[in-house]
């Protein structure tokens, strides 16, 4: 079982003031799978609610994961508690990343169902970094009942040119011992576009945009010096004529490139997103799946 119940923190740092009061409660969701939901409600000293920031809901056994601040709430929903886990920390951090105030709640761990399960936690939940950087959390599954099978982890979610690394991807708990793996989050910073030099390829380019046009400037002038040949003449005009106009292409290019440089490319763009890490694990013929939400600001 668990206990409903409320708590109310304050803190004053060098950070804006805020109160973090937190409930529980149980829910069912619309496949009749039983909930717990934390909610943490944030406000300022003055009692205005809190907009932007992030809530994560730690235990002793790491953070069942983080959320969002909108409209001074945030709150998620998991399947179980780790096992023997007596209470849960909520921690606000503010919209640079810093922890501002935090308040505790007590709890009851469910009773066991006997069933071979296990939880999946991450610590931190709450990530910051700037644009090219990576941060990295450590993600937890506990099994319950004795269960040892394969977990396989994954994430979603997270925003445009930013990728997820696990290391390693696939755990497995021996039955009575957690097992971890490390994820890494690289975010990608705005860079300019070298395809036009340096890319592969281009000093090749760049050889023939100098070197054609003298090719066909002699082979032009070699077919003009022939006597009594009108044919080869006139391939030498044609010749002489392309290498102009190959030579000022060349050069238009180069003029181009050197006053306008290369176009940029956006990085990962600034904000807050919440990524779900999904822990899948097969126990006998039934496919087991648990996820944590971890939240990443970009700055």
């Amino acid at each position: 079982m668990i206990s409903t119940g409320l708590g109310l923190g304050f803190t004053a740092q060098a950070h804006a003031e805020t109160r973090l009061q937190v409930s529980s409660a149980r829910e069912t969701d619309d496949s009749g799978k039983s909930k717990l939901v934390y909610t943490a409600r944030v406000a300022e000293a003055t009692g205005d609610s809190v907009s932007g920031g992030t809530v994560s809901f730690e235990t002793a056994k790491g953070s069942l994961g983080s959320a969002v601040v909108t409209d001074g709430e945030a709150s998620i929903k998991v399947d179980s508690l780790p096992p023997k886990t007596t209470s849960i920390n909520a921690v606000y951090h503010d919209s640079t990343g810093a922890a501002v105030s935090s308040q505790s709640i007590s709890v009851s761990p469910a009773d066991s169902s006997g069933v071979a399960d296990f939880t999946v936690t991450a610590s931190p939940s709450s990530l910051s970094t700037t644009a090219g950087d990576y941060v990295t959390t450590t993600v937890t599954v506990t099994p319950e009942n004795g269960f040892s099978e394969i977990v396989t982890l994954s994430c979603s979610g997270q925003p445009a040119t930013t990728t997820c690394t696990f290391s390693p991807s696939t755990v497995t708990p021996t039955g009575t011992t957690a097992v971890t793996s490390t994820l890494q989050i690289q975010t990608t910073a705005a860079s300019g576009n070298l395809s036009r030099l340096g890319a592969p390829g281009s000093s090749q380019r760049t050889v023939w945009a100098f070197a054609g046009p003298g090719i066909l400037a002699l082979a032009g002038l070699g077919a003009l010096r022939r006597r009594n040949a009108g044919f080869f003449r006139m391939v030498g005009v044609f010749a002489l004529l392309a290498a102009g106009s190959f030579g000022l292409t060349a050069c238009s290019a180069r003029y181009a490139y050197l006053n306008k440089g290369p176009s940029p490319t956006g990085g990962t763009a600034a904000g807050t997103y919440t990524i779900a890490i999904e822990a899948v694990g097969n126990n006998d013929s039934t496919v087991t799946t648990h996820s944590v939400d971890v939240t990443l600001t970009v700055k």
